[in-house]
């Protein structure tokens, strides 16, 4: 494997980007004409893009001043759908936006955090603390110093993570992933909205330093989004392109896509390319909670007993809890692992029921609504129980 260039080196994409966000911080955001800003517009007023992707006219007006630097691409407040009394973090939280919009929502009793790696874009938010709580009367939201990579949070802290197209500039998405699922409590919650490939980019593009602050260059193709939040563990993946921003922003004649555009093929136009991308998913609830509570959960008992199943050659066990574990969404992988884990257990495994748990696995064939465990004891007669 080739050593990566400098351009390409971890630390030399947040030094750029993380001198890119500096300057927005320290100039706002009126009518930009430099083009050098994260998915927003320069051209078009900031509020009029915020409205185009779906923030409502009295969120906005509720903003601390120069919260909004037109730097979005997407709602992910929307899609989180926040409740009272939760605890949010919003990755690479810039001014404050998103924030002082989540912290109104979770209320007196929830907790909204942002954090940036920027440090005048943490002093630009952390100052407007003081007129949010004057508007509000809650004391809910705080801004933390940090990279993305490696969150200032403790482990299952957090109901919800969002983010606003920022995931796209790290240098080490899998890593911002598996942070993400380390910090989300079991059963927590993400949405974030980014922007993503279609196609891949032509080199020239992806080197140009405007793209890379632009969330555009470190853009990755919507399968590999997909692949780097399963591989942190992640369910119920949804992902949505949304073509309407990046059409909106090529209509809008914004600096950045115009120099996007000089960089495509004869004929192309940013929306083969580019698209803002939902992303909506759970942590796994089966974990501990808390409130100290336990990892035994339904799903968790029904993996126990397959492979007790295994263990005592009970081929009707396991046909029942193989069927009780996949109405609880218990995945085919995590099944698979309790077969081979009663495999290992077992010293003089009975190879017919292993036999028949690998067809299970693999899809050969499913146990009918009908399937008992082992069916004639008294208690199975009466409720459907297994094992009497």
């Amino acid at each position: 494997m080739s050593k990566p260039t400098p351009s390409t080196e971890p630390e030399s994409v947040r030094e750029k980007v993380r001198a890119g966000y500096g300057k927005i911080a320290q100039k706002g955001n009126s009518r930009r004409k430099s083009g050098a800003c994260c998915c927003g517009s320069s051209a078009p007023e900031a509020e009029k893009l915020a409205q185009h992707i779906g923030y409502s006219a009295d969120e906005l007006a509720a903003l601390p001043e120069g919260t909004n630097m037109g730097l979005s691409c997407g709602n992910p407040n929307a899609l989180a759908a926040l409740q009272l009394g939760e605890a949010v973090l919003d990755l690479g939280a810039g001014a404050g936006f998103d924030i002082f919009i989540a912290g109104r929502k979770v209320g007196a009793t929830g907790r909204a955090i942002g954090v940036d790696m920027t440090t005048e874009m943490l002093a630009k938010a952390r100052k407007n603390i003081a007129i949010y709580r004057k508007r509000t009367g809650l004391d809910n939201v705080e801004f933390r110093l940090g990279e993305i990579e490696h969150l200032p949070l403790a482990d299952a802290s957090v109901d919800a993570v969002i983010s606003n197209c920022v995931i796209n500039l790290s240098p080490d998405k899998p890593q911002v992933w598996r942070e993400i699922a380390r910090v989300l409590k079991p059963g927590g919650r993400v949405a974030v909205s980014d922007l993503a490939l279609l196609k891949p980019l032509p080199p020239k593009l992806r080197e140009m330093v405007e793209a890379l602050v632009g969330c555009i260059a470190g853009a990755v193709l919507i399968q590999d989004t997909e692949k780097m939040a399963k591989a942190a563990g992640l369910v119920d993946l949804v992902l949505t392109p949304k073509p309407d921003y990046v059409n909106a922003m090529t209509e809008w004649n914004d600096p950045l896509y115009r120099k996007i555009i000089k960089h495509l093929p004869s004929g192309a136009k940013p929306s083969d390319y580019i698209t803002s991308l939902e992303v909506k998913a759970h942590n796994p609830s089966n974990g501990p909670t808390s409130d100290g509570g336990t990892l035994c959960t339904p799903a968790v008992m029904e993996l126990i007993a397959i492979g007790a199943g295994i263990a005592a050659n009970c081929e009707p066990c396991f046909k029942y809890h193989y069927g009780q574990a996949r109405k609880l969404g218990v995945s085919a992988e995590d099944m698979k692992q309790a077969v081979e884990l009663a495999q290992t257990v077992k010293q003089a495994p009975a190879r017919a029921v292993l036999e028949l748990a690998q067809r299970f696995l693999h899809g050969d064939f499913s146990p009918t609504d009908e399937s008992k465990c082992c069916p004639g004891t008294p208690k199975v007669k009466k409720t459907g129980n297994c094992c009497g």
